[in-house]
């Protein structure tokens, strides 16, 4: 089996018109999770705070639009990784009568899972906007997959920050058309890229020389006839 992530597939579709443009560096989007994950692991913050000027003011903005989700009792799994096989049965494509499947079997991602009266739920905090990207939708997908739950049981919470406008909080439920869609879009996305990718390495391969390509019939070297001392030595 092959593995497919998110960052895969962003190199997938760098082009698509489905990106959002980002609302900050990267960089200071991995020191934020790296932030809110120590703040829940009850470790030090002091160093990550200082470093931006905002990191201090967007904690204060993630604990006021939910406070349970610092609580210590809360069941809260943080960044954990889940994964699920992409397989065509699923959307009833057989092998006979479909194109060759896509070189990655599974899909996997990683996500904040908490558990509500024991169904999981997810969450997301990011400086980012406040609407559902492929990237929640895919997680959404590999979730309902995971945890084996009907599509319409799933919900993602998103707490978006942003550098200058006040942070907002957005519920989106998930449900058994956006489900199949997202799966779709999964495998038409994948086989895409492979199809593209073997086009560009046979745009690339050309015909050996005749020379090159014609086999060495080494019982015809008769080793008595070399003269050794004609040989020339190699330089290196």
């Amino acid at each position: 089996m092959y593995l497919l992530t998110l960052s895969d597939l962003n190199q997938t579709i760098h082009t698509s018109p489905l990106q959002e443009p980002p609302l900050v560096p990267s960089y200071l989007q991995e020191r934020l999770q790296l932030l809110v994950k120590q703040i829940l692991m009850g470790l030090p913050v002091e160093p990550i705070l200082n470093s931006h000027p905002q990191f201090q003011q967007w904690v204060f903005q993630l604990k006021e639009l939910s406070p349970s989700l610092f609580l210590p009792q809360r069941k809260l799994f943080v960044d954990i990784p889940i994964q699920t096989k992409l397989d065509r049965a699923k959307r009833g494509v057989t092998e006979e009568n479909s194109s060759p499947s896509p070189p990655f079997k599974v899909i996997q991602v990683r996500a904040n899972v908490g558990l509500v009266k024991g169904t999981p739920k997810l969450f997301e905090w990011a400086i980012r906007h406040p609407v559902l990207t492929w990237q929640d939708r895919v997680k959404l997908w590999v979730a309902a997959e995971f945890f084996e739950i009907e599509p319409h049981k799933l919900q993602l919470i998103i707490l978006a920050l942003h550098p200058t406008q006040p942070a907002e909080k957005v519920l989106f439920a998930w449900d058994s058309k956006q489900h199949r869609h997202t799966q779709n879009w999964l495998l038409t996305t994948i086989e895409r890229e492979r199809k593209q990718t073997v086009i560009k390495l046979n745009g690339h391969l050309t015909p050996q020389p005749k020379e090159v390509a014609t086999a060495i019939n080494l019982d015809e070297i008769n080793l008595d006839e070399i003269n050794l001392d004609e040989v020339n030595e190699v330089s290196i």
